[in-house]
């Protein structure tokens, strides 16, 4: 008597309205020792872009810093509004209501002070969303100084942050909404090694009413329970799973691994016209271990729109 067993793909696709995960693709930087100029360009973001979310991210590595593999920060100055006096304060606002600065150097947020900070990979800089009414306008600086920071490294390399760029709030973002997708039942017998799948279930991506504006609009496929390691696409076992040993793989239309927890371009969008949209993609049992037990599978994942 063969032995079948019940899999049901639970997926559901939420979008957190006020989410926001921008990207900005930016200019060669200066050479070391040189003052830097951040962003310099138009990023359109949410009106309703929530208290501490980034919505773009620049750059520096070592070698455009001090022009060495690694650099020693020895002092930061941190000029809240572009100029004036120093602070202390890891977020400083901008002259842009509604929108922040801060400065991570190894991952770790810094207003003035003495870091002896050693790091090999590069400094970021950061706007982000501070609940202040998005007004927009362009970014610059007060008392006529529109530089946020001064750095100084081991070697005596000194240099300047100057923020620079157009922020243009946009009212509305796009919606996603939840969905279930049940894949068929299968045997497990058409599993018989592992990497084997079976039961492909085609589906959508609803991507609804995205409004103009925007220069870009990106989604991230985020499986709930994180990224497996060296399993492209697949998603952890959500709860109520009975099976063990046998997996969900998400793919695109043409049965490749999706890639997760990267923004992807929303194709199709256009900044002068929005529209709603769709992403034909499938999901597949996989097998995943030597030893496998029939059961009820589930997995979930959560689609997050980045807008710039």
């Amino acid at each position: 008597m063969k032995t079948t067993a019940e899999r049901i793909f639970s997926a559901r696709f939420i979008v957190p309205q006020l989410c926001v995960i921008a990207f900005i693709a930016l200019a060669v930087s200066p050479p070391a020792k040189a003052d830097v100029t951040a962003f310099g360009q138009e990023i359109s973001i949410p009106r309703n872009t929530v208290n501490g979310t980034v919505v773009a991210r620049h750059y520096m590595t070592p070698q455009e810093v001090c022009g060495g593999s690694s650099c020693r920060v020895t002092q930061v100055f941190a000029y809240p509004d572009g100029g004036g006096s120093s602070s202390n304060s890891t977020v400083l606002t901008t002259n842009v209501s509604g929108i922040s600065t801060r400065l991570l150097i190894n991952g770790r947020a810094y207003g003035s002070s003495y870091p002896g900070e050693t790091f090999t990979r590069p400094i970021e800089v950061q706007l982000l969303g501070d609940g202040r009414e998005n007004k927009g306008g362009s970014l610059a600086g007060v008392h006529g100084s529109p530089y946020y920071y001064t750095i100084s490294t081991v070697g005596g390399f000194a240099f300047r942050i100057y923020l620079k760029g157009t922020i243009t709030p946009i009212d509305g973002t796009c919606s996603v909404p939840s969905q279930t997708v049940t894949l068929p039942k299968t045997l497990i017998q058409r599993l018989e090694r592992v990497g084997s799948t079976a039961g492909t279930k085609s589906f959508q991506i609803q991507i609804n009413n995205c409004p103009k504006g925007y220069n870009r609009v990106g989604y991230t496929l985020d499986p709930i329970g994180g990224v497996i390691v060296n399993s492209p696409g697949v998603l952890p076992l959500a709860g109520g799973s009975t099976a063990s040993g046998i997996k969900i793989r998400v793919e695109n239309a043409q049965g490749t691994p999706a890639t997760m927890a990267t923004s992807i371009t929303l194709d199709g969008y256009r900044k002068a016209e929005g529209g709603s949209f769709v992403i034909p993609m499938q999901a597949s049992y996989i097998r995943t271990d030597t030893v496998a037990k029939p059961g009820t599978v589930k997995g979930a994942m959560t689609v997050f729109m980045d807008y710039r």
